[in-house]
């Protein structure tokens, strides 16, 4: 290898030294492939796991509840269904200051409803002071 200036030597000393340390000729371009097969597995997965999720069987709010006394509490709830051709379940609770379970009672919903609003009764045996939906299927 002289150094006199010809393009040919450059050429030489850098293939010698791409060689001698390992670096790749082509290498900028062997990433282009793996991550545009990625990008579209992923965004796939995305759109279909954002469709998927933003739209579940039964779609539960609760509106309100009411402490009666130490023995009850009323709940007010909304849900909305998928599918309303098959009967539905939702399960309630009442919680008392300690957030311990003290009464719970499972609503089922008879066929034929794409959306409604329910008031039920939960019998507590100690004053509850919050209510919730702890599941609906």
């Amino acid at each position: 290898m002289s150094s006199n200036g010809r393009p040919e030597d450059f050429r030489e000393r850098s293939e010698y030294l791409r060689e001698r340390y390992g670096i790749a000729t082509d290498s900028h371009r062997r990433w282009i492939a793996p991550a545009i097969f990625l990008a579209l597995i992923g965004g796939g997965w995305l759109f279909w796991s954002a469709n998927f999720y933003a739209k579940p069987a039964v779609r539960s709010t609760l509106i309100s509840f009411n402490a009666i006394d130490s023995t009850k509490v009323s709940v007010r709830y909304s849900l909305e269904f998928k599918d309303s051709s098959i009967a539905h379940t939702c399960r309630l609770i009442a919680h008392d200051y300690g957030t311990n379970v003290v009464g719970e009672f499972v609503d089922s919903i008879p066929t034929g409803l794409a959306h409604t609003t329910r008031t039920v009764i939960i019998p507590t045996r100690l004053l509850a002071v919050s209510a919730g939906i702890e599941n609906c299927s």
